[in-house]
């Protein structure tokens, strides 16, 4: 799944798309939901960020950058997987209001307890949702449906 979108918003595709996000690993030997063999980029569901550089570009995001939304399909690169991203080095972006479901989060809570609804939420230095508090300032959204055995999707009412 990655990512469900529930209510739709803003989509965008206008910055382009650094090398990191075709080589991104996204596999870091703890996240239980992602498999070792996962293709390297980046993850439908994982933050896109602002480059550092004046270049209008996307990265992954980190605790240092600027979060611009939430990547909608992944981009591993590779033929078939998603080859528009491939052939324009554009990835659409979600933004705004939105909100949806995401299966790529970090699924240790470092405030402890875990998610809960209501919790604010941020970007990890993985690029992927976490409820703690002291990795950025910026809140990416609000907590609307913790994950569970039954469903592991979080999901999130976006805010940015």
């Amino acid at each position: 799944m990655a990512l469900k979108i529930l209510i739709r918003t803003q989509l965008d595709s206008i910055p382009e798309l650094t090398d990191v996000c075709f080589t991104k690993t996204t596999y870091d030997g703890t996240n239980t939901t992602v498999p070792a063999s996962a293709p390297k980029g980046v993850l439908g569901g994982s933050i896109a960020g602002l480059s550092s550089g004046n270049d209008y570009k996307v990265v992954p995001c980190t605790q240092a950058l600027q979060p611009v939304g939430l990547f909608v399909n992944d981009a591993a690169g590779a033929a078939f997987e998603n080859s528009p991203a491939v052939a324009s080095n554009k990835l659409a972006i979600i933004k705004g209001m939105a909100s949806v479901e995401v299966d790529v989060y970090e699924t240790e809570s470092l405030a402890g307890g875990g998610y809960a609804v209501g919790n604010k939420l941020y970007a990890s230095d993985n690029g992927l949702l976490t409820n703690n508090a002291s990795t950025s300032a910026v809140v990416i959204g609000i907590c609307t449906k913790v994950p569970s055995a039954q469903s592991p999707a979080l999901g999130v009412d976006m805010r940015i």
